[in-house]
Formats: structure tokens, sequence, C-alpha cells
């Protein structure tokens, strides 16, 4: 690997660490979250909600519950309305996994403004009321505007600037994500992708059946003896489809290689896409965790797909490998092939998104011109597709969990007779 190379990888490093902290951390009013004590010291005011009930915000709403806390104004015509469709998303896909134990409540900027009545229009525009009994209840409350600048505060959600704090236009877009039952609380994005929103609620809010079983398995396999069959089986993951095509390609030591020739074993692909690494590093350690947990089932192959460029060639992947601490004797392809045979492998075989051109003013560098569709794809040894990860997200935490369950279900796939 030449040092133009290794140059361009740091570049792309500095620039993607960078652009995390011109975000900045969230105002220093906020730095309790995820605090136990964080809950436990909040306001307790009296607002109103959309049905004319009077209600205390911590004792009657939040004590012992999961919650999913944002702020509005009726007037808003910027992000609120892209907030309430995510929480109606939300509301909907939690049903089944949370119910009622889980509360939304949106409180206004503008109380002056947003009396009770005008909030009751507004929630049911919003969709606010629900015949649905496991559909999680969500309010829409007014108030006392001290008091609910003083709530906003001790949520993190004021600014520093009181001109800004006092216009509702400046307002972040984000909820506040707790569970005072557990002390965990955190913040999330609404406008990111609807997949990594929910991840993240339900992570903070609390573990679902599926994910509190599969780290109960989990523990189980890993802690039992060496030879002892395993305990608690895993539920294989759904059939998402079947891969009917293959592709032919170069391994990194130069020989030719199909896929079709894989069949019979459980196959884990992903796509690689080194020019730019934050992405390509969360694939890699991944694929290295099951490489480690599963390489010596003899069951399990890994293949790592790149669209062969003068860059991107067998040889850069001997190094790529070396680096990376694959051996050869690893049950794992680094395999490259023309770029029109591999987006059409993983768009029409796999299920992944098409490339999509980055417009220039987003580029973190020049090179860096096309987004690629990262997630890793599982398939089982008779060719059915069983699952997509995204392992690589702007949320470490989300993209762990992702991570977690492409483990759990390799295991279960594993033990398939």
């Amino acid at each position: 690997m030449g040092s133009t190379t290794w140059a361009w990888l740091i570049l792309c490093l500095g620039l993607g660490l960078a652009s995390a902290r011109a975000q900045g951390p969230f105002p220093d009013s906020g730095s309790s979250l995820m605090r136990r004590e964080f809950a436990d010291r909040m306001p307790d005011p009296v607002l109103i909600n959309q049905r004319g009930e009077h209600v205390h915000f911590f004792s009657d709403l939040v004590q012992s519950q999961a919650v999913v806390i944002n702020f509005f104004y009726a007037e808003c015509k910027g992000s609120c309305p892209t907030t309430n469709l995510t929480i109606r998303r939300l509301r909907s896909e939690l049903a089944r996994t949370f119910g009622r134990s889980i509360r939304f409540l949106s409180i206004t900027l503008e109380a002056e403004k947003d009396t009770p009545e005008v909030i009751a229009r507004y929630a049911a525009v919003h969709g606010g009321e629900s015949a649905d009994p496991d559909i999680p209840d969500w309010q829409f409350l007014t108030g006392d505007p001290g008091e609910i600048r003083a709530l906003r505060k001790h949520l993190g959600m004021s600014e520093r600037d009181p001109a800004l704090d006092a216009d509702p236009r400046q307002h972040a877009a984000m909820l506040v994500v707790g569970n005072h039952a557990t002390g965990r609380w955190s913040k999330v994005n609404p406008l990111v992708r609807p997949a990594m929103v929910r991840e993240k609620v339900e992570r903070i809010a609390g573990w679902t059946q599926s994910q509190r079983y599969a780290d109960i398995r989990r523990a189980v396999n890993e802690s039992r003896p060496s030879g002892i069959p395993p305990v608690l089986l895993a539920e294989p993951p759904p059939i998402l489809g079947t891969l009917s095509q293959s592709l032919t390609g170069t391994e990194r030591a130069g020989n030719p290689v199909n896929t079709e020739s894989l069949r019979g074993k459980a196959i884990v692909f992903g796509r690689i896409y080194t020019i730019c690494p934050h992405g390509s590093e969360a694939v890699v350690n991944t694929l290295h965790r099951l490489n480690e947990a599963f390489g010596s089932s003899g069951r399990l192959q890994l293949v790592a797909l790149a669209p062969a460029s003068d860059r991107e060639t067998p040889e850069f992947f001997q190094t790529f490998a070396s680096l990376a601490s694959v051996s050869e004797q690893d049950p794992w392809w680094f395999v490259t092939a023309g770029p029109d045979q591999v987006d059409a492998f993983t768009v029409a075989g796999l299920g992944l998104r098409p490339p999509r051109s980055i417009p220039e003013e987003e580029r973190i560098h020049p090179l860096e011109d096309t987004e690629h569709d990262l997630r890793l794809v599982l398939v089982d040894p008779s060719g059915q597709i069983r699952g997509r990860y995204e392992v690589f997200q702007p949320d470490p935490t989300s993209g762990d969990a992702s991570a977690n369950q492409l483990e759990a279900d390799v295991r279960s796939i594993l033990q398939l007779p």
C-alpha cells in the first residue's frame, strides 16, 4: 500500500472526526443524561393534556415508565411535522414489544399560544388518539410557560443564549428517551434513518423480548464447557428471500472464485469501500468477530466484495487482509469483480440498495463520490437470505446491536441440522 493511499485514509479519518466534533455536544444542562438520578430530580409541574386532564409531569407520566419526550409548537412548519411522522411510526412499531409500557410526551414551546383547545386540535390532526389498546399513549401538553422552561432546561433542551432560547424556531429536533425504572436516558435524533431511531429507542427504553432472549441464549451457550451441546437454542431468523444469483470474481491470492461453490455453508456477504475506512472498518470488525467465533466450525464463509479498480486489486487486498490480521487459512474471501457485476449481485442478488452518487458539497474528500450500502447479508446453507444487518451507523450503540443480532443469527443457523 503506497504512501498516497495511507495519506488519503488518514485524511479521511481526520475529517470524519472533525465533522463529528463540529456538531457539538449537548448543552451542559443535559450532561446528567444517562445517570439514574437524572429522573429523580426531574421537575413535576402540573400540565394540561389534549384531553383537558391536569397531570403531574413526573409523578403521573414519567415515574415507573419508559418515555419518549419531544418539544413542539402548533405553528411549526420545520422539523415538527417530520418528528410527528417518526413518532407515529414508532408507536405502531413498538406496540407489539412495549405496548402501553412506553409513553410519548410532546410539550409545547409556546404555552402562551398553545392553549388546551389548540393542542387538542393539533393532537387530532397528528393522530394522538388510537382505539388500539396496545398502541402507546401519546400526550400533547401545555401549561405554565415558566415551568415548561425549567423542565426544558433540566432535559437539556434549552439554549445558553436567551435570545435563541426564546425563539421556538430555533428549538432542537431531538427526542429525549428514558426509562425511570432502569435509569437509562439519552437523546435521539428523530430525523435520521427510521430503523436507527427505533433501535436506539428500544435499547434505551428497555430491551425487547427478542433482544433479551438472544442475550440469555448467547450468555448460556458461551459459558457452557467445551463438548457439551448448546442449550436454549435460538430461533432461526426468518427467510427474507432466495439468493438466485452467483458472482464470479478474483480472490486476493489471484485465484478465480464463484460464490455458487459456497452452497452448503452459511455465508456472510459484506461490501467494503476502502477509499474512506469508517464504514469498511465497521464491516471488517464485525466479520473479524464472526471469524473468531465460528471460523473453526468449517460451516461458515465470509465474503468481502469490492468493485475492481486501479486501486482495489487482488494485490491491494493481500496487503489489506494482512494488515487486518486475516490469514490465508481463515474462511474469508476478499473478492474483486467488475463494478457492474458487483452492483448487480449486491442489489438484485442480496437485496442491498444501489450505489448513490454523493453531491459534491456533501463529500468528505473528492475521491469519496459514491455512497454504498454496507449492510452485511446472512445467507443460510440452502441459499436462503436470513437477514441484512446495518453494523455501520453514526450511533455506535445501534451498530453494536446489529452486530450482536448478526452473531446470534449466525449461531442459530449453524445449530440447524
